[in-house]
């Protein structure tokens, strides 16, 4: 099956934006750092709306987007509702969080940004499961859409808290993060995998033995980082681009895995 490269990207990007500020957000409620910076949520916020952006581009006539909206009903639609409900509740935030808000207020609407962005990455996994498509067609598939989007986004936290210097228990938590996020989407993309084996080893191979090497790299990173926060910026770097690569990987190989022809001539013959 042709790979939808700006479906693709725009789940990876838009997903590490949530899961950026998600992240960011479960340190803050550790009590291992402070809340999401400005510079978090200036980063969150242009990776959804680029993210968004770059699912238009998919269309043969990116003005017929407005006709796919009017559809409540579409999986087009509740991706678009849940990133501009995430997009806006972080532009929220940063307005609280410029004015000197209580971190009561920014709390309760940081928290509400993580939550719908958390389950707009799975979203975009859920919108794929169709009967006419049988691999495609099983919760591993969104599971394996946002947890890979969560080893991204975590890989990205642990970045950003490294760059900006915070103290060792933030980065050592950011570390944590990224290891449980890049094992969780491994796993799960492993299942999801596993499940059209047969198509996977005829079309997707390559793909997969990127995904789980890449992975597996992020997750070292996330490790290494836990342990030793003070090497956390240069682990961020190759953490966040193994993460990518992963991210990038699972969904690839999904779209090669969802030809339904295949599963006809690949079924054994009784």
């Amino acid at each position: 099956m042709e790979i939808q490269w700006s479906l693709v990207l725009f789940t990876v990007v838009s997903g590490a934006g949530a899961w950026l500020f998600a992240s960011s957000m479960i340190e803050a409620l550790a009590k291992k750092d402070e809340l999401p910076t400005k510079v978090e949520s200036i980063v969150a916020f242009v990776l959804l709306a680029v993210g968004g952006c770059l699912s238009v581009t998919h269309l043969k006539h990116v003005d017929r987007i407005l006709e796919a909206l009017n559809h409540p009903t579409s999986g087009i639609f509740v991706e678009a509702a849940m990133i501009g409900v995430t997009c806006a509740l972080i532009a929220i935030y940063f307005i609280l969080l410029v004015r000197g808000s209580s971190n009561g207020i920014l709390t309760g609407v940081g928290l509400a940004a993580a939550v719908v962005g958390v389950i707009f990455t799975f979203a975009c996994g859920a919108s794929y499961m169709m009967d006419a498509r049988a691999v495609w067609c099983t919760p591993a598939l969104p599971a394996a859409y946002g947890l890979t989007a969560a080893g991204l986004g975590t890989a990205v936290n642990l970045l950003m808290k490294a760059a900006q210097k915070r103290e060792a228990a933030s980065v050592s938590l950011a570390g944590l993060l990224a290891l449980i996020g890049s094992i969780c989407g491994l796993v799960v993309s492993a299942v999801f995998l596993l499940g059209a084996r047969e198509v996977v080893v005829a079309l997707a191979m390559p793909w997969t033995v990127a995904l789980v090497i890449a992975a597996v790299v992020a997750l070292a990173c996330g490790a290494v980082a836990w342990k030793k926060p003070e090497l956390g910026l240069a682990l961020g770097v190759v953490a966040t681009a193994g993460a990518c690569i992963a991210a990038i990987a699972m969904r690839v190989a999904m779209w090669l895995v969802g030809t339904p022809l295949l599963d006809f001539f690949l079924m054994p013959l009784d």
